[in-house]
């Protein structure tokens, strides 16, 4: 057993609980228990920073990161001209490479669980499996499946074929995901192959949803039905389902995706003009943060959220930071359905950052008047600079420096 001690800041079912002088026992990659400070011989001191749970990005391409900045353009120009081209490179060793860089880059801005988009190639997502798997995150991972409009001529049979094949790779804590990349990378037969596929096989279900107003309609335009009956027809709306953006979605939309998980992604949504989703109607899915690597411009949760509560106080109501930082993290954790991540619990993983104090509280700044202030000035404050260690599993996965005072 590890005995760590620090400030632990971690949501629970109800709120948060904020320990200034915390005690977090951790044996065999799990917490044991987890509360107030008392004596100890042995133990890993942390203080006087923060111990808080793992962040988790529910929906990033890693073949993407190169591309984070690149000319805003609409969407689908922008996935035409720079972001295809990219995908169609990255296989084999390349797609080794680069996924072991995005998972450490990933870990450097404190994400320790993860909805993941490959490439359409199959070796990509075994690449993929195998970078997580070395670093023991938790993790939806699934190629995004095209049969229209792709970088691969491939006919509909394959692409299902070539799926079914990858679901082996399945498992507790790193999910095959099966993954339509939208409406408008696939034929009908396509969407029911994967609805079919994921019902047969109890595999969860990630894609892409109502992101542009020309997006809805050209959906509209190909399928003479809006987006989501499109989606409903094809049997991929369920508990398992994760949507990313749902921006265009009317009351009647929402209430027909109730249940499913939401991921939300301002960053990406404000870089190439998509608009605001409803924070308000969204509540009746289960919402997560994305960063969107790359039409996001890097993997950082803490930046989403900021961005967050910048769009959503312009266009209310204003999420709290509370809010916002238990969507980074349980929300997320529950939007893909590990409820062994996301909190620092007795019987959950013991995936933790540990946070600079000086950086989220620096010397002259007033002192913290409760728990609501400390969370207003995590989210706000906390960067990549701010985040000294990443611990997975109770392991020391990433340490920038010394996690000493």
């Amino acid at each position: 057993m590890v005995i760590f001690r620090g400030r632990i800041v971690t949501p629970t079912d109800d709120g948060w609980i904020d320990w200034p002088d915390g005690r977090l026992e951790v044996e065999s990659g799990h917490v044991q228990s987890i509360g107030r400070w008392y004596e100890a011989t042995h133990y890993v001191d942390l203080r006087p920073h923060i111990l808080f749970p793992g962040l988790v990005d529910t929906h990033a391409h890693v073949p993407q990161l190169p591309v984070c900045g690149v000319h805003p353009e609409n969407l689908l120009d922008w996935l035409r001209k720079w972001t295809f081209p990219l995908e169609a490179r990255f296989r084999g060793e390349r797609a080794r490479v680069q996924s072991r860089r995005f998972i450490q880059e990933m870990l450097a801005q404190g994400t320790t669980t993860a909805g993941l988009y490959t490439s359409a190639w199959p070796d990509s997502v075994e690449a993929c499996f195998e970078a997580a798997e070395d670093v023991g995150i938790h993790a939806w991972i699934g190629p995004p499946l095209m049969d229209a409009g792709s970088y691969r001529r491939v006919s509909t049979s394959r692409v299902l074929r070539e799926a079914r094949a990858l679901a082996r790779l399945d498992r507790p804590t790193l999910r095959f995901a099966v993954t339509p990349r939208f409406a408008l990378s696939s034929t009908r037969e396509l969407l029911e192959g994967c609805g079919d596929l994921a019902r047969e096989l109890e595999l969860p279900i990630q894609t892409h949803l109502a992101e542009q107003r020309e997006e809805c309609e050209a959906v509209r335009r190909r399928f003479r039905r809006d987006y989501v009956d499109v989606y409903e027809r094809a049997g991929l709306i369920g508990p398992r389902s994760l949507f990313a953006h749902c921006i265009w979605m009317s009351a009647r939309d929402w209430k027909r995706i109730a249940g499913a998980a939401v991921a939300h992604c301002p960053t990406s949504n404000v870089f190439l003009g998509s608009g605001v989703m409803s924070w308000q109607k969204a509540r009746v899915a289960r919402v997560g943060l994305g960063s969107d690597v790359g039409a996001g411009p890097d993997l950082s949760i803490f930046r989403v959220a900021r961005m967050a509560w910048t769009v959503h106080s312009l266009n209310g109501p204003t999420p709290s930071p509370g809010d916002l930082l238990r969507a980074a993290t349980l929300g997320g954790a529950r939007a893909l359905g590990f409820e062994e991540v996301g909190t620092l619990q007795a019987g959950k993983a013991a995936d933790f950052l540990v946070l600079d104090a000086e950086h989220v509280i620096p010397p002259g700044a007033p002192k913290e008047e409760s728990t609501d202030d400390l969370l207003s000035r995590i989210l706000h404050r906390t960067s990549r600079s701010a985040i000294r260690q990443v611990y997975v599993s109770g392991t020391l996965a990433l340490d920038t420096g010394s996690a000493g005072p």
